[in-house]
């Protein structure tokens, strides 16, 4: 009995050893091509041309067979190499990279995709599909469309930053920046207006210099999956405040004094926002009001107007409100003409308000939304005056 219990035990121990066989599928961290940003181009005769930022800690690059490689900023000192490739798509412009390379791609560390203008006016929703439909993307990474071929984005040098992939990051996440993601683009692509915003990046360059750096210049606006339009940067900060996604605004406008002496400029900065988009259907007419309402703080005082007086403020606030309706109503104004795109979420108010309507409608609101008319108001109070207090000009 006891025999046939030892036996038992040896055979299911020796059962075990197939479960004990240890990393024998791993993949070490020095086998992968960590892929740190991507942009996707127009393609010659057709295609597209897929460019990659590789992280080479090693500084081990290499080429050949059709790829195109070269340094992120021209010299040996630099972590990252730009490799390019063209394809039919992008899923068969990542299946010659990976045949190509002598190490795994892993698109997980990727935080930017560029999307080049050329490629956006032809459309990107056949080629972003690839994106959304990999595993390894990450949902969270910044997705921008750039100033030319996004090729020259990712090959930029930058010096406060480790590479251009790194600095367009940090751009996205300031409190002012404008940071869409993967999820927010295919959440815009796929809503009811079918319309999405991302930062234009362009290339400045210093005079006399060779160094270039990235900014986020304007505002690219896409309709169908195809860029529709770009927009100066009033035009962004006046989109990002109607769509919620900017606490923090300047905003300069002029005073008139009781005298001559003492009219100027006065800067505010609001600290805090918040926008509602009121929709109302009369008939056939479609209408929609911008609420925005926060506190601001005086920034700058060019006039003589005594900022510590609490008479003055309600003064001030109307000057400001008034401004600050005005910028509102014509950045939504000029992308509503210019674009027919609605980028500011006012199908969805609509159809939160009057959902039997919509259902009856929405078909046709790409003809209705060009019509749809535009008020804003804004109700911002004035908290501080600033550490100086009076002004300078007394």
């Amino acid at each position: 009995m006891k025999r046939g219990k030892y036996r038992l035990a040896v055979w299911g121990l020796l059962g075990m050893f197939p479960l004990l066989s240890g990393c024998w599928d791993r993949t070490e961290v020095n086998d992968l091509a960590l892929i740190m940003a991507a942009g996707l181009d127009e393609g010659k005769n057709g295609g597209i041309e897929l460019s990659v930022q590789v992280y080479t800690p090693s500084q081990a690059s290499g080429g050949g067979g059709g790829l195109e490689t070269g340094g992120a900023d021209g010299n040996g000192g630099s972590q990252v190499i730009v490799q390019s490739i063209r394809g039919a798509d992008f899923a068969d412009a990542a299946a010659k990279l990976q045949e190509q390379l002598p190490r795994q791609v892993f698109w997980g560390h990727s935080e930017v995709y560029v999307l080049g203008e050329q490629l956006a006016r032809k459309g990107v929703l056949d080629q972003i599909d690839f994106l959304f439909r990999h595993p390894q993307p990450r949902e969270r990474a910044h997705v921008f469309v750039s100033k030319g071929k996004a090729k020259d984005i990712l090959s930029m040098s930058t010096r406060i930053e480790r590479d251009s992939s790194e600095a367009l990051r940090e751009l996205s996440n300031l409190s002012m920046g404008m940071g869409i993601t993967m999820k927010d683009l295919n959440q815009m692509l796929t809503g009811r207006s079918k319309a999405a915003i991302l930062p234009l990046i362009e290339i400045k360059r210093e005079q006399g210099s060779d160094y270039s750096f990235p900014v986020i210049s304007c505002v690219a606006v896409l309709k169908d999956g195809k860029l529709a339009g770009e927009f100066n940067e009033d035009v962004r900060r006046e989109t990002q405040l109607i769509r919620g996604e900017l606490n923090v605004l300047n905003v300069t406008f002029p005073v008139e004094g009781k005298k001559e002496q003492e009219e100027g400029l006065i800067s505010v900065r609001i600290i805090k926002s918040r926008a509602k988009l009121v929709p109302e259907i009369r008939g056939d007419r479609w209408r929609l009001t911008v609420l925005v309402e926060g506190e601001a703080v005086v920034q700058q005082n060019e006039s003589a107007v005594d900022v510590t007086k609490p008479e003055e403020l309600p003064r001030l606030e109307k000057l400001l409100n008034r401004k600050l309706a005005q910028k509102v109503e014509q950045a939504f104004s000029q992308i509503q003409a210019e674009s027919r795109a609605d980028v500011f979420g006012a199908a969805d108010a609509f159809w939160r308000k009057y959902p039997r309507q919509w259902a009856r409608e929405e078909s046709r609101w790409n003809d209705i939304f060009p019509n749809v008319d535009i008020l804003a108001a804004a109700k911002i109070r004035i908290l501080s005056p600033g550490f100086s207090g009076k002004s300078l000009h007394k």
